[in-house]
C-alpha cells in the first residue's frame, strides 16, 4: 500500500509541474539586442579656402540596444575621391565614433531613429598653398556626428537602414591652418540583429 501511494503522489508530481510552469509569465527580449550594418555612405566633403568635394566609401556599425527606445552605437566610415581639383591626388576621410541612439518610433517592421556620434576623424588630401601651389598633407582631428534615418525589417534578422547626417571634421586651409569642415553623409545599409526583441504594431 505503501508503495501504491508513492507511486500516486509521483504521477500527480509529474502532472502538477508542467501545468505549474504552463502558468507562469513568460519574460521575452529582458537581453539587450545587438545590431551589425555595413553599406554604401556618399559624404559631401566642404574642403577649406576650396569647393566642395563627393567621397564615396563603405560605413560600418555596431549597436547595442540596451532598452527599446535607447541604444548604443559605434560607427567606422572610409570615404574616397580621386583625382580632387584635377591635381592627380587622391583625398580619403576615416572616421571612428561612437554614441547614444534614440528610437522616438518603433514598430515591427519600421523604425525611426536619431543619432548623437562623437570620435575622430583622418582626413588626407590636398589643397591649395594662397601662392596657387599644391599642398598635401593630414589631419586627424575630433570629430562629431548628428542625423537619424529610417530602418525597415525585411526578415527576423535582416534589415535595410537609410540614414543621413551633418558631420563635423577638420582639414588645412590655403594658409596651412587647421579649419572646421561642414559636411553632409547619407549612408544605406544591410543590418544583421542579435538576440531579437518583439515589438509590437
Amino acid at each position: 500500500m505503501n508503495l501504491f501511494r508513492k507511486w500516486v503522489f509521483f504521477s500527480f508530481f509529474l502532472v502538477l509541474v508542467p501545468i505549474a510552469n504552463a502558468q507562469s509569465p513568460v519574460f521575452a527580449g529582458v537581453a539587450p539586442s545587438m545590431e551589425a550594418g555595413i553599406g554604401y555612405s556618399y559624404l559631401n566633403v566642404d574642403v577649406p579656402s576650396q569647393n566642395r568635394i563627393a567621397m564615396n566609401g563603405v560605413d560600418a556599425t555596431f549597436s547595442i540596444n540596451f532598452q527599446r527606445r535607447f541604444g548604443i552605437k559605434f560607427d567606422l566610415g572610409y570615404d574616397r575621391a580621386f583625382n580632387v581639383f584635377d591635381t592627380n591626388y587622391h583625398a580619403d576621410l576615416l572616421t571612428y565614433m561612437a554614441g547614444p541612439v534614440f528610437y522616438p518610433i518603433r514598430r515591427r517592421k519600421f523604425s525611426v531613429y536619431t543619432q548623437l556620434l562623437l570620435g575622430g576623424a583622418r582626413q588626407t588630401g590636398v589643397n591649395f598653398d594662397a601662392s596657387g601651389a599644391t599642398s598635401t598633407g593630414w589631419v586627424n582631428r575630433l570629430a562629431w556626428a548628428a542625423g537619424g534615418g529610417v530602418q525597415y525589417r525585411l526578415t527576423s534578422s535582416f534589415s535595410v537602414r537609410l540614414g543621413a547626417d551633418y558631420m563635423r571634421t577638420s582639414f588645412f586651409n590655403s594658409n596651412n591652418a587647421i579649419e572646421g569642415q561642414n559636411n553632409v553623409r547619407s549612408a544605406v545599409s544591410l543590418v544583421y540583429t542579435f538576440g531579437e526583441r518583439r515589438e509590437h504594431d
